[in-house]
């Protein structure tokens, strides 16, 4: 019951607030004016209250017209002083109070980093207990630290931010560039098959000439002979009105001249319909056929999302060479840096592959398979046991970048290399492509998918990827 009091006593303005509220509207004065009755109101409610009525007091209703109201200075000094003791006791922190020993907590626990009342020293036996300010001090240097740590995460993930939509605007130019190729070569596409479907039309025409001047020889042939077949009949007609004896003494005579022998041109020759067949019959296939010497095919192609910074690589994605400045390009996972590698477009897992690639007279070259987990963001030593199969060249001398070098027997330098990769067997070899000289095999276990692996140095001759020689191999 006595608790339910102190509820409502505490719920209850206090007298003090009372009296300093203004009897119209209930709240603390605000411009408090004095009547010559005693009473005070805020100037506004004063103002309010006179203009529906006579100037009279809202409270005693004595008479004040042509009274002037005066400032009540000491009311309105008392109330902002009440108020700022209002605003002090809701923002000042709660005594703390031990909840154990019901004590003020006076003493801090480094070893458990919270306050402890003096009872509580026996509890926290061979802790170091200092004095509070000593642990406020000691929690306020912590949590600077830890708002030091979120701060440089807060830049860390402010600079993520901004690469991330760097990336997005790359992301729109890879877009835009990758449509813009895919237009120009479906253009050239299409402007082979306009010139092969030209050339077909053409073909097909000369035909059509050529078979259509043939029978207009023939018409002509059989018009010359019609007429001297018309005449040659008039001709044994006429002789046969002559008289009995005449035409009986030259019957053998007229029998000769009444024989045709020019059968030729009665013949229907062969050969003179346009051969369809040769001109539409599996036109796509013929087509396509004969597009193969215009089309490159390449075995393998470059990833552009893999290249190193500091190389530039051709449009069709099949050679690559030092650029004159450092590309501006998002720094993502797949990507080498600082190395100057690029990788094949597509890994391999099983089967057997076969590659070449021109090296020229580069004097310092890595030309291979990696792993693809091999390291991307760290310069690393280029070895079998890191994960990478290959040879190179450096300082004149050809070698396979095994534990220790592996020299390799070159006579003469080779300016394309042939990578043979036989995923099945756990086989990787190198060769001379121009004189079919062996440089090398590795035999080993691959635990999971390789990819080519260019390493063009930064040098200006191109390293490229040699088109693959097209073959048909037709079976019934």
């Amino acid at each position: 019951m006595a608790s339910g009091m102190e509820e409502d006593i505490t719920e209850r303005p206090s007298l003090l607030e009372s009296d300093l509220s203004c009897p119209v509207c209930r709240e603390l004065f605000r411009d408090p004016l004095l009547l010559t009755c005693g009473h005070s109101f805020c100037a506004a409610c004063l103002e309010a209250s006179w203009k529906h009525q006579r100037q009279k007091c809202p409270v005693c209703r004595k008479d004040c017209d042509g009274e002037t109201p005066i400032q009540n200075r000491a009311l309105k000094n008392t109330v902002e002083s009440f108020q700022k003791e209002i605003r002090w006791h809701m923002t000042r922190a709660p005594q703390a109070i031990c909840g154990l020993h019901q004590r003020e907590l006076q003493l801090f626990c480094v070893h458990d980093e919270g306050p402890i009342c003096v009872e509580c020293v026996t509890l926290h036996s061979g802790h170091d207990i200092r004095a509070i300010d000593h642990g406020v001090q000691y929690c306020q240097e912590l949590l600077n630290l830890k708002v030091k740590i979120l701060a440089d995460k807060l830049e860390s993930f402010k600079k993520l931010q901004k690469r991330f939509n760097e990336t997005v605007k790359f992301i729109q130019i890879q877009s835009e560039e990758a449509e813009k190729q895919i237009k120009q070569e479906f253009e050239k596409l299409h402007q082979i098959l306009r010139d092969e479907e030209a050339s077909r039309i053409l073909a097909l025409k000369k035909e059509e000439e050529q078979k259509k001047k043939l029978m207009k020889e023939k018409i002509e042939s059989i018009s010359h002979d019609i007429v001297s077949l018309n005449q040659l009949i008039q001709s044994v007609c006429k002789e046969m009105n002559t008289d009995d004896l005449v035409l009986l003494q030259n019957y053998q005579i007229l029998k000769q001249r009444a024989q045709w022998t020019n059968e030729e041109s009665q013949k229907f020759p062969c050969g003179v319909l346009i051969n369809v067949a040769l001109h539409v019959g599996a036109l796509d296939y013929k087509v396509w056929e004969s597009m193969r010497s215009q089309i490159k095919c390449f075995p393998v192609l470059m990833d552009p999302n893999t290249i190193s910074p500091w190389l530039s690589m051709s449009p069709d994605y099949a050679s690559v060479k030092e650029s004159p400045e450092k590309h501006s390009v998002p720094d993502n996972p797949e990507r080498f840096d600082p190395c100057v590698f690029v990788l094949g477009s597509e890994g391999f897992t099983s089967g057997r592959h076969r590659w070449e690639v021109y090296v020229g007279d580069n004097p310092k070259w890595v030309l291979g398979v990696c792993k693809e987990s091999v390291v991307r963001k760290r310069k690393f030593t280029v070895t079998t046991t890191g994960g990478v199969w290959s040879i190179g060249l450096s300082k004149g001398v050809y070698s396979g970048l095994t534990t220790p070098r592996t020299p390799l027997p070159v006579t003469k330098r080779p300016e394309t290399i042939r990578v043979k990769l036989n995923m099945d067997k756990g086989e990787v070899s190198f060769w001379d492509a121009d004189t079919g000289v062996h440089l090398i095999t590795y035999t080993d276990k691959f635990p999971e998918k390789l990819f080519p692996l260019f390493g063009p140095g930064l040098q200006k001759t191109p390293m490229a990827v040699q088109p693959a020689k097209l073959s048909i191999h037709k079976s019934q």
